[in-house]
């Protein structure tokens, strides 16, 4: 860091397990403390883990702060536990009050309760920290045989790290963070028949668990202790919406100061001459999807890569991109969706695994700066969700991360182009092979995405 005083360095994480491996690093290496800022955190063998391994620095008298949005936040009892902890703070984001009855709460407070806390961080010491798209749970770190996210994360040191701190702290001391004590009665303290059977698990999910066998094996723990981790260093900024984005009554929670929208959209209005955009859930309004097109009509080389209709976890939201599908093409914007099902290639994971949803938020202008954070191109990350992610201006990881992308694409996507009486083709570039209706679907998930389409639902996708 002496050699680059006035820059940010960064490693991209873009293998399940190496991203899982850095953040219990990062927080088996902490020393003062460990803020975590998640949408979901699941109830599965890699959370308990990182669960374990908060708990262990908090007895380390490391301080520890866990910010979830309420959610996906399930579990009262088994995080109020851990937040009984004296080093441990437990707030959950935008909280339904009614705590057993969520689906009524819901229903009878939709325009407040449909607005969550999207952003993902971990930071530790005020020193390290990882942004991205990964939640924690197995399907983001390449521990469910079933389905593998293929994500994308950052992780960071130097210049920027003071701003995704003090991003957290803003979250932190909003009004919408609650707590957990001032939600969940009567909370039962860890025992230490709790602690010793909590302890046993662990012990034997480290030494016997095939998952963790491989993160033993992997080449970045080498580089760590040879200090040798290969860093991209660079000018970095981090953007992020206002907590009271969540706020339906404060006016100015859509202002041009408090949207990440704006910040992005102000960036990709100065690209020059390409633009690669990656996002599982692509759906650009009538107004963005025009002008992505006049883009491209005006000389502008435009890449989208999203899921198929087969690979999206949520088919609704296919419903209203397939809608933009044609303008889109027909204009030059060079449309790819991912494969759900394939053959396993780890180099490039983040595009997905051998089952695979794409779940990775990357957008890259001008072969120069690089956006990595939470934000989906869609209404819902616009409008409703808050969300946070960094740019970095290196043309170095860019320019390899687009050689990387194009080496796979053939592989992990199929193609798509406008047949000679102008509907929409799916292309198979590895065997030639051209499909005429969305591949890998039944004809009810065909007419689930279309009815879909038809709802007037586009401003909460």
């Amino acid at each position: 860091m002496a050699a680059h005083p006035d820059k940010t360095g960064f490693y991209p994480l873009s293998d399940g397990k190496e991203a899982y491996f850095m953040r219990l690093a990062m927080i088996y290496s902490a020393e003062k403390s460990v803020d975590i800022q998640y949408y979901i955190y699941r109830d599965d063998s890699t959370s308990s883990l990182m669960t374990w391994y908060l708990y262990q620095a908090a007895e380390r008298g490391v301080r520890v702060r866990i910010l979830l949005d309420d959610m996906q936040a399930r579990n009262d009892a088994a995080l109020a536990k851990l937040a009984d902890h004296p080093n441990v703070e437990l707030r959950l984001f935008n909280p339904f009050e009614n705590r057993s009855m969520r689906a009524v709460g819901f229903i009878g407070d939709f325009n407040r309760l449909n607005r969550r806390m999207h952003n993902k961080a971990i930071i530790a010491d005020g020193a390290f920290a990882i942004i991205g798209g990964r939640n924690i749970g197995d399907e983001y770190f390449s521990a469910n045989n079933n389905v593998e996210f293929g994500d994308m994360d950052l992780f960071l040191l130097g210049k920027v790290i003071p701003d995704i701190a003090l991003q957290f702290d803003v979250y932190w001391n909003s009004e919408p963070a609650t707590p957990v004590e001032h939600l969940v009665d009567n909370i039962n303290p860890v025992t230490e028949a709790d602690l010793e059977a909590w302890k046993e698990s662990k012990l034997i999910y480290l030494t016997r668990s095939d998952y963790a066998k491989s993160l033993k094996e992997l080449p970045v723990i080498q580089q760590l202790l040879e200090h040798s981790l290969p860093l991209y260093w660079s000018d970095a900024k981090l953007s992020y919406d206002s907590p009271n984005k969540v706020d339906t009554d404060n006016p100015t929670n859509q202002s041009n100061d408090g949207l990440l929208l704006h910040k992005i959209s102000a960036v990709l209005k100065q690209t020059e001459k390409s633009l690669l955009i990656i996002s599982p859930y692509f759906v650009p309004t009538e107004d963005g999807a025009k002008a992505l097109a006049e883009a491209a009509r005006q000389g502008i080389d435009i890449t989208v890569i999203t899921n198929s209709l087969a690979s999206n976890d949520v088919f609704s939201v296919h419903g209203w991109y397939a809608k933009r599908r044609k303008i889109l093409l027909d204009s030059g914007v060079k449309l790819y969706e991912v494969k759900v099902e394939r053959e396993l290639d780890k180099k490039h994971s983040w595009l997905g695994s051998s089952r695979t949803s794409l779940h990775a938020k990357v957008f890259i202008i001008d072969q120069y700066k690089t956006f990595v954070g939470s934000y989906n191109f869609d209404p819902r990350s616009a409008y409703l969700n808050t969300e946070m992610g960094v740019f970095v201006d290196s043309p170095q990881f860019a320019e390899q991360t687009e050689q990387a992308i194009s080496s796979a694409l053939k592989r992990t996507t199929y193609r798509l182009k406008l047949d000679n009486d102008g509907d929409i083709a799916w292309v198979d570039d590895v065997t030639g092979k051209q499909y005429d209706t969305e591949p890998d679907t039944s004809i009810w998930l065909r007419f689930g995405a279309w009815f879909s389409g038809l709802l007037p639902i586009e401003k909460h996708l």
